[in-house]
């Protein structure tokens, strides 16, 4: 077998024709207007409108931004009381799992209802900018689990998209 790892593959020239812009055709009336410039116009309307237009755009970012801060502070909230809620759940299931299924599971019990219960603390007392800065500094640190927890959310959310799916479906 001969050794065709350094032999390099020939160039392809590049096109030296290219199409001139006179022949290409306006794509209408509208258009060949739209391109030829203006010439009675002032020569600071056409700054002032984009002053406008980015005005504009600031107020629609301003906007947004409100919007979703409250949105995600509405989150929180919900999150955390969801969570203190089931703390609540499982901590008082404990002595349940204790009778039935042994002290050791009825501690692992606890265990999670105060891992949540933490953790809904921690909801309660942060604002949303400090849950934003611990979220980037987190992907910062392990970008690997960021990225698989995205791969495994993905994978649920598709599931639950396409209603778990049965054999029948495939």
């Amino acid at each position: 077998m001969a050794d065709t790892s350094t032999t390099a593959a020939p160039k392809r020239k590049r096109s030296t024709t290219t199409k001139s812009a006179t022949a290409r055709k306006p794509a209408g009336p509208k258009a060949a207007v739209a391109a030829t410039p203006d010439v009675d116009a002032p020569r600071g309307a056409g700054s002032s409108a984009g002053a406008h237009w980015r005005d504009q755009a600031n107020e629609f970012a301003e906007t947004a931004k409100a919007t979703a801060r409250d949105a995600a502070t509405t989150a929180k909230n919900t999150t955390g009381d969801a969570l203190a809620g089931l703390s609540k759940l499982i901590s008082e299931t404990a002595e349940t799992v204790d009778s039935k299924l042994g002290p050791q599971y009825g501690d692992y019990a606890r265990k999670a209802a105060e891992t949540l219960a933490g953790a809904s603390r921690t909801l309660d007392e942060k604002d949303i900018d400090e849950l934003t800065e611990d979220a980037r500094n987190f992907v910062r640190r392990s970008p690997a689990v960021t990225i698989g927890a995205a791969a495994v959310v993905g994978f649920v959310l598709m599931r639950m998209m396409r209603g778990g799916g049965s054999k029948d479906d495939a």
